[in-house]
């Protein structure tokens, strides 16, 4: 629906009060102004959306109050103002391609945190001298050598190898976020009917860390500190110099519990494991922190944060968000949407209103439901300013905290010094052992107390999330509770 401001649009206003329970719905977009050029520097020459807190909306019509009052507790502002996204290093920018940056960047920053704290952990796990190893062809990462310098150039060849068997996987790289339209459960009228061939659902936004068994990101990332092993023998053992010979061709002493050492120091390795991941966590996930709040500060100006992006209900955090268009239009969008849907007026409706277009409805209205084809804006994909202005419906880039609970499977490994006999004598080998798995939350590292768990972590960590939603004028914005707590002036 296109109109004038909200006081204009009563009969729209008391249908979106209408939308299922008030309480739950706590503020629309009323109206979309794109009679400014969208890419200047200041907000009041930038296209912009009109957004409304119900609540401080019905607070402000229960109090009698009248237009151009001066606000206050018992006459509440409840109308703000949101500019398209603009990157101001780069104006010329579709605000689209700058919420693609900005979910690029959560992504990687994410990712490179989950990948540098497993690794340092790994590496401080090993570095003991007495875990050297005289096979070189290990992954690098798990050596005590790994990351010192002109010693791990074996290990580097085995690193290329495993990529290329497993396909040439690319590493971790700070590139744009792909755009994916995300319809919730419960952001259209409860009568709304589905058609069968649409879904609801929240698109992955792909923070997660496909799991390979080498690093992802480079040495760099967290090798400082670690370029050079212990050089005393293994604390996790009970005495210098012991070691575990395991049985081979000839002879040698093999322990009841092969391959595990005869005497090995638990407590020792899980206090390791703890001060190592504490230590690592309390650097990398502030780095991780930092770098996505300036991120938001520097590519999000002007975007309306509701609620705090701090504050929490449960597993997740208030939510920033902006409008954003694209450079092409979405005409091809809209006719595949129309036909996917089996509404055919529905492209029609969009930009000519006949009486034709709107006689698909929901079953009554006599209670203040909104028309099928207004549901359908939902579904509908971002395309330019224009289109946004005649259809009525802009897309929203919304970003928010959120406890995620990432269980990585590469095992963390503990590599025993062993030696392994034949008739040309003995050698020093390393013996794989499983590590205690641990949980990295906001409260600490928590390593198991079981010994020769399966070795993995698990993040249970606040991160950045992102999504691209569509909300048509008059409707609820996904996602959101409490109140504004900014806005644009």
């Amino acid at each position: 629906m296109r109109g004038g401001r909200w006081f204009g649009r009563a009969p729209l206003l008391l249908a979106a009060l209408n939308l299922g329970s008030v309480a739950a719905q706590t503020g629309i977009v009323s109206l979309i102004d794109t009679n400014v050029a969208p890419n200047a520097h200041f907000y009041r020459n930038r296209a912009l959306i009109e957004v409304i807190d119900l609540q401080r909306l019905g607070t402000w019509r229960r109090n009698g109050c009248k237009t151009g009052t001066k606000p206050s507790g018992t006459c509440p502002t409840f109308e703000f103002s949101v500019p398209f996204l603009l990157d101001p290093t780069q104006p010329l920018k579709s605000s689209l391609d700058v919420s693609r940056d900005i979910g690029g960047v959560m992504r990687y920053e994410w990712q490179r945190f989950q990948d540098r704290t497993r690794w340092a952990v790994s590496m401080d796990l090993n570095r003991s001298i007495s875990a050297a190893t005289v096979l070189p062809a290990l992954p690098y990462a798990t050596r005590p050598l790994g990351c010192t310098p002109g010693l791990n150039v074996t290990g580097e060849a085995a690193i290329t190898a495993a990529k290329l068997l497993a396909g040439n996987p690319l590493d971790i790289t700070n590139s744009p976020a792909t755009y994916a339209l995300s319809v919730p459960a419960g952001s259209t009228n409860p009568n709304f009917r589905l058609p069968s061939s649409l879904s609801y659902g929240m698109k992955d936004d792909r923070v997660l860390l496909a799991n390979y068994p080498y690093p992802r990101v480079a040495r760099t990332q967290y090798c400082p500190g670690r370029e050079f092993p212990a050089i005393l023998p293994d604390s996790a053992y009970p005495l210098p110099g012991s070691v575990y010979m395991p049985n081979t061709s000839v002879y040698g002493i093999a322990g009841p519990k092969y391959p595990l050492p005869l005497a090995f120091n638990w407590g020792e390795v899980r206090s390791r494991i703890k001060n190592s991941c504490d230590r690592t966590v309390k650097q990398y996930y502030k780095e991780y922190v930092d770098n996505v709040l300036k991120a938001v500060a520097a590519k999000m100006p002007g975007s309306m944060h509701w609620n705090g992006y701090t504050k929490w209900q449960g597993s997740r955090s208030g939510v920033i968000f902006a409008p954003v268009a694209g450079a092409l239009p979405n005409t091809v969008k809209v006719t595949n949407l129309a036909a996917k849907a089996g509404l055919p007026q529905f492209a029609d409706y969009l930009t000519v209103r006949t009486p034709a277009s709107q006689l698909i409805s929901n079953p009554s209205r006599a209670h203040g439901k909104l028309v099928q084809l207004e549901d359908l804006k939902r579904w509908l994909e971002v395309g330019t300013l224009t289109d946004a202005s005649t259809q009525g419906s802009v897309n929203l880039f919304q970003t928010w905290q959120q406890v995620l609970r990432v269980v990585d499977q590469r095992p963390l490994t503990f590599y025993a010094h062993a030696r392994s006999c034949t008739f040309g004598g003995c050698v020093n080998v390393p013996v794989p052992i499983l590590m205690p798995d641990t949980v990295v939350s906001p409260a600490g590292c928590t390593v198991a107390s079981a010994a020769g768990g399966l070795g993995t972590m698990t993040f249970a960590l606040p991160a950045a999330r992102f999504a691209w939603v569509s909300v048509p004028e008059g409707f609820p914005i996904p996602g959101l509770s409490g109140h504004p707590e900014r806005r644009v002036q």
